[in-house]
């Protein structure tokens, strides 16, 4: 029996902030497949326009659905930051206004509960296919060990064992992805603004000896891996590195890395380490 032929239908990629949807889209193009992009206005990057696209506002939930099937999407790719939507920010169109009481109860969740929620949502209601990122572009997936030259200091691991804990800890409460220590003390860890903003707050704290402390990004322990897992590219390690940190540490296979060695070299380049922790570290089975 011949093998299935590939699917040829377009995939459909939700674009948030960063580089991320043009880095699937490119992927799924290399190999074959279409694919039609819905930007965010004011959040994604103005690269998406190389594929075919269209822009929506934020919370034009209705007429990114409409603009999918009309593209004849059946797989889509979420992928991208977005600040969570919130009872005050969230002006859902007319399409969604029908649904008004099921997104409601949605906004209610917490980050998780509001990710698996949406994930149901265009499954179950709309009849799409929710695929991983990595499942396009598996360069993406980000690796075990050190990615530079750079290496962490003994007080650099204690640092990232401490913060692997917070960080597993506040995952399991559903409140966030990462967090900052230094010196056995946590400096921030990350809330809805995300983590490019706690690193600037870290940057802001008073100073003290350079290149001490670490970022830990891991999954949330039970999280719908298909979407939302913790990403990682130059701005990071620029802004980390703007923080006074020694590195940053995630899970391998937790984690999205738009350029691997692009980051492996610009943190050699500032000083500072990023390592890939064994895979599981974010579910407590390392």
């Amino acid at each position: 029996m011949s093998a299935s032929p590939p699917d040829q239908s377009a995939l459909g990629i939700i674009a948030g902030g960063g580089p991320l949807p043009s880095v699937v889209a490119e992927a799924a193009v290399a190999k074959g497949r279409p694919v039609f992009i819905v930007g965010i206005e004011g959040w994604s990057d103005a690269t998406i326009e190389a594929f075919p696209h269209a822009w929506v506002r934020y919370g034009a939930l209705g007429r990114t659905i409409d603009l999918l099937k009309q593209a004849r999407c059946r797989d889509l790719v979420m992928i991208g930051p977005l600040d969570r939507p919130t009872l005050f920010n969230f002006r859902p169109d007319m399409t969604i206004l029908r649904s008004l009481i099921r997104v409601l109860g949605l906004l209610r969740r917490g980050d998780d509960g509001l990710l698996s929620g949406t994930v149901r949502y265009f499954e179950e209601t709309h009849g799409f296919h929710i695929r991983p990122a990595e499942e396009v572009a598996a360069e993406l997936v980000a690796p075990a060990g050190l990615l530079t030259n750079t290496e962490p200091s003994l007080a650099d691991e204690t640092d990232i064992q401490m913060a692997v804990e917070i960080v597993r800890e506040r995952g399991e409460r559903d409140l966030g992805q990462g967090a900052v220590v230094a010196n056995g003390q946590i400096l921030d860890v990350e809330d809805n603004a995300g983590t490019d903003e706690m690193l600037r707050r870290v940057a802001r704290l008073p100073e003290r000896p350079d290149r001490t402390g670490v970022l830990v990004k891991l999954p949330k322990p039970g999280q719908e891996r298909r979407v939302d897992l913790p990403t990682l590219g130059l701005t990071t390690v620029e802004n980390a590195a703007a923080a006074g940190l020694a590195g940053i540490a995630y899970e391998a296979s937790g984690a999205l890395i738009a350029n691997v060695d692009a980051v492996g070299k610009y943190a050699d380049e500032l000083g500072l380490f990023v390592t890939g922790l064994p895979a599981g570290t974010g579910e407590g089975n390392a």
